[in-house]
């Protein structure tokens, strides 16, 4: 009798831990339809389906199947509560997944459930190269060089981080960066110099990675690269940087605080661009210590109202122009920090100024919705889209041809 009445105790335990779980997935569901710029459980629930999506998925199938096994051996309401927020569980998962899924492969992209299920840290092993560059005002800054293992005249990515020009490093998306170079790419990532209390950097970091840009064109034969082929790629703020420089280098614009000329792109790749600055200042998500507002004063150097022609600098519309190579965006759909209304206002506007542009919209997807772990559906979707366009425009790296031993 007492074993029998251990065992129920437990199978009760089991349920009610099934049903909060289930409760917990349910309420992130609601979450991911609500607008993440209204709230925190908005903001907090669209931040991880790209990363955890199947898991939820088989989170809630395992539920759904404990609560029915509950209707069979347990009495009372609990086991039917528990199957009826699992089925909603299941239901929005599903829904939600199977979207990003169904987004990234009629983008070309190539995006697998199960990897999914096998997330990995975005850290790696690291560059193999790292060049320290003097800038022009005497300062240090690095660059992390990742080499193909076929080390000569490989096209090369020029990689610029994100971080809101506050935050970020070279080799944040490390594992990302190491798969570019495993596929025949020479992959150069700059530091570049990021806004603080005593400095504001709106200038700083376009200089210093133009100057990035000009030590590649000099040297990226040294390491195996032929700058001719070059492809830009850039992330949030590093998206800003991507299409702004890109585009003055088109126009033939130089910056006069480095000697030489940089290459010219002959594609751009960027994620959630923070291509209009007025827009994330006044409609992004005040994530605590993040907040839109602190990070465009910090970068600006004062209230943006206040420094018109600063704001101008810095706003990508300054830059459109129909010489600007072909360009991919990519645009989930929930970002609370980079309105998606904003991107893609200026992806149309891009294409009536002549831009040869796609933009990509990830569904369910926040702002550095691929970097929280590699082999995440998002991540996933990031990199097979990119080279699917990539491939589209004859840069991907010749793969060679397979052994006939």
């Amino acid at each position: 009798m007492a074993v029998k009445h251990t065992k129920l105790l437990l199978s009760r335990l089991v349920q009610w831990g099934v049903l909060l779980l289930m409760c917990a997935i349910s309420l992130l569901v609601v979450g991911a339809m609500r607008d993440p710029a209204q709230s925190a459980h908005a903001m907090v629930s669209s931040a991880i389906w790209t990363t955890f999506g199947p898991h939820f998925v088989l989170m809630a199938t395992v539920g759904l199947l404990l609560g029915v096994f509950g209707i069979w051996r347990l009495t009372g309401w609990l086991p039917r509560l528990v199957s009826a927020l699992a089925l909603l569980a299941l239901a929005g998962s599903g829904y939600i997944t199977t979207s990003i899924l169904s987004a990234a492969h009629q983008a070309g992209g190539q995006v697998s459930f199960w990897t999914g299920l096998a997330l990995r840290s975005m850290q790696g092993d690291g560059p193999d190269d790292w060049v320290e560059r003097i800038t022009f005002d005497g300062e240090r800054t690095a660059m992390a060089i990742y080499r193909p293992e076929d080390n000569k005249d490989a096209p090369v990515l020029l990689y610029i981080h994100g971080g809101g020009f506050k935050t970020g490093t070279s080799t944040e998306t490390d594992r990302d960066l190491r798969w570019f170079a495993d596929q025949g790419w020479l992959v150069i990532s700059p530091d570049y110099r990021l806004w603080t209390e005593q400095q504001a950097s709106w200038q700083l970091a376009s200089i210093d990675v133009h100057c990035a840009a000009v030590w590649l064109q000099q040297h990226a034969a040294d390491f195996g690269g032929d700058s001719s082929r070059l492809v830009v790629m850039g992330d949030s703020a590093g998206g800003n940087l991507a299409l702004n420089l890109t585009n003055q280098w088109a126009e033939g614009m130089q910056l006069a605080a480095c000697e030489g000329t940089p290459p010219q792109a002959a594609a751009v790749v960027v994620q959630y661009p923070a291509v209009d600055p007025l827009a994330i200042y006044e409609h992004g998500y005040p994530v605590p210590g993040f907040e839109p507002k602190m990070l465009l004063r910090g970068y600006l150097g004062g209230n943006p109202y206040h420094y018109p022609e600063r704001v101008a600098a810095i706003n990508s519309y300054s830059f459109l122009t129909a010489r600007a190579a072909p360009t991919l965006i990519l645009a989930p759909e929930k970002d609370a920090l980079v309105p998606p209304w904003s991107v893609y206002r200026y992806a149309d506007y891009a294409r009536l100024a002549g831009v040869e542009l796609e933009l990509v919209r990830i569904p369910f997807a926040s702002h550095v919705y691929n970097q929280l772990a590699a082999n995440s559906i998002g991540n996933q979707a990031r990199l097979s889209i990119t080279k699917r366009f990539l491939q589209q425009h004859q840069l991907w790296p010749a793969q060679p041809a397979p052994s006939r031993d």
